[in-house]
């Protein structure tokens, strides 16, 4: 089955590199010239290619329902769209959330962008997004999938082939340790990425896992920190935005970061960002007046920092986890769904755990979290309602849940259950 995906794929790049043989390798920014944008047949092709791939990819991905947020990373994409390409016009930009814990973001041809909740939950203001969403968006504006479909080099053609052969074998692997109980190893590249290599999208792997070569990520840094700068952003935070992820790259496990190790080495995307501070930027960096953070980032993130720690303890890496759990207690210490999770965390850490007393330790870690979460019987009900799907006998428990009105009794039942499943663990 591997091996057919592989192929498949394999030959999907290399007919889309061929078909467009004829084709000008020079592909000019939107509004360079200063004239109205109109895209030529191959890219009008793109953007339907890039729609289809995007239809298939969210029937399996999981998206991040958040209306609001939404809102505010378009908000954020308006403030950092150059006036030349709005002038232009060109595809409108339009912004979602994956339910991911991995490391990534990336932008379709046809102007739709995607970032994950892992890379949102580790950022810490909203110029380190502006970053990350003003590199994303000079995909779309500097026409980089154009550029790469109509480089047909033969060692191009050859580094796209291995890469995707490549991902997908690691995609392979993740597939057998999960069959063997492995279950971090085979959540580390994540659903999404699981999900555009078995669906063979090629365009979406161009843009979300192998990236489009350094030299047109190099290029979509130096838009990004452009469009940071235009904007009023603070350019300072460029280079902290890469640190902070390097930093996190130790803890994510080696078949993540060599999953997405296509792009240009986060060390190297420091020393470009740094050299453009003391050079080209040294006036903004130094202005008192840039933005860098806002109340609304704080808002925004903090229920995505949450829900994407869920995600990182169903993926075993507990310590990932339990950082970002901190960082919302920090903020709202009596938040129930984060102490409910935070049980979770102790929960599945006392099933995992191969020492008697670790194992009792944290079971009674879940039971001391599960008392600390107050709140009126209704919210009660719902949080632990949710929190036990799929889990053994949830569905009699979520019944009985929602059925009684004693918040009291709610938080009785719930104790019976967990103190159960720790008599479980601890067998």
């Amino acid at each position: 089955m591997a091996k057919g995906i592989r192929t498949s794929v394999a030959w999907l790049v290399i007919l889309s590199l061929l078909l467009s043989a004829c084709a000008s390798r020079h592909v000019p920014p939107i509004g360079a010239d200063g004239k109205a944008f109109k895209p030529e047949s191959d890219e009008r092709s793109l953007w339907a290619a890039a729609e289809k791939e995007e239809e298939a990819l969210l029937k399996k991905a999981k998206v991040y329902d958040d209306p609001l947020l939404e809102e505010y990373l378009a908000g954020i994409g308006d403030r950092l769209t150059p006036e030349q390409v709005r002038a232009a016009g060109g595809p409108g930009f339009k912004f979602g959330v994956l339910r991911d814990p991995t490391l990534n973001a990336f932008a379709l041809p046809n102007g739709h962008i995607y970032v994950h909740t892992g890379l949102l939950s580790r950022l810490d203001n909203e110029s380190q997004l502006a970053m990350i969403v003003g590199h994303e968006m000079t995909h779309v504006t500097h026409r980089h999938a154009l550029s790469f479909q109509r480089d047909i080099q033969t060692k191009q053609i050859l580094y796209t082939v291995a890469a995707v052969a490549a991902s997908i074998g690691v995609a392979a692997v993740a597939g057998s340790r999960a069959q063997k109980g492995d279950h971090v190893g085979a959540a580390v590249i994540g659903q999404t990425a699981n999900a555009i290599l078995g669906l063979g999208l090629a365009l979406t792997t161009m843009a979300a896992i192998n990236g489009y070569g350094r030299d047109l990520e190099r290029d979509a840094d130096n838009g990004g920190m452009e469009n940071l700068v235009r904007a009023g952003y603070d350019p300072k935070e460029a280079p902290k935005v890469f640190a902070l992820l390097r930093s996190e790259s130790k803890d994510r496990g080696s078949l993540e970061t060599f999953f997405f190790g296509s792009h240009p080495k986060l060390t190297e995307r420091i020393e470009t960002t740094e050299g453009l501070l003391r050079s080209k930027y040294a006036e903004a960096a130094a202005a008192p007046t840039t933005t860098r953070d806002t109340e609304d980032f704080q808002l925004r993130m903090r229920s995505v920092v949450r829900e994407n720690a869920y995600e990182d303890i169903r993926a075993g890496r507990f310590p990932v986890a339990q950082r970002q759990l901190d960082r919302v207690l920090a903020i709202t210490p009596r938040d129930p769904i984060a102490h409910t999770y935070y049980g979770d965390l102790h929960r599945l850490q006392a099933q995992r755990a191969r020492e008697a007393d670790k194992k009792a330790e944290h079971a009674r870690l879940a039971l001391r979290l599960q008392g600390d979460t107050r709140k009126t019987a209704l919210e009660f009900r719902k949080h632990f309602g949710w929190y036990t799907k799929g889990l053994p006998g949830a569905s009699e428990l979520r019944q009985r849940l929602f059925a009684i009105e004693s918040m009291a009794e709610a938080e009785t039942i719930f104790a019976n259950y967990l103190a159960a499943s720790a008599e479980l663990i601890a067998a």
